[in-house]
């Protein structure tokens, strides 16, 4: 989470409430949200310190809160992409520094990227 981006990065990330393909995680700041919609749920994830965010949803049962973003998942949850979150893949997060298993949300269906203030 760099002040720093890349021009790839930049071109990844839309204009306020534009849909995205992808998002490369490097290039989120502190405040900006990203809000991503699967078939089950709408996902509101906001960006804090060193990869530190709270994520809610509007599914009660979504396992959501205090969450530590790892970045993402394809589909099927066999291949992992520390750098990007994107469309038709999963956002995959901890809850914990030091856990090893990932927790995923259902596939990703659209994603929004809003900048925080600055």
């Amino acid at each position: 989470m760099s002040d720093e981006s890349t021009p790839d990065e930049i071109q990844a990330i839309p204009h306020d409430g534009e849909g995205a393909e992808k998002i490369h995680v490097d290039a989120l700041r502190l405040r900006d949200r990203v809000i991503l919609h699967t078939a089950k749920s709408t996902y509101v994830l906001t960006v804090g310190r060193n990869l530190h965010c709270i994520l809610s949803s509007t599914n009660p049962e979504a396992k959501v809160g205090q969450i530590i973003l790892r970045g993402g998942t394809n589909a099927d949850v066999t291949e992992y992409t520390p750098n990007r979150i994107f469309v038709g893949g999963r956002l995959a997060y901890a809850f914990d520094e030091d856990a090893s298993e990932l927790v995923t949300t259902s596939a990703i269906e659209s994603l929004v990227y809003e900048p925080g203030l600055r």
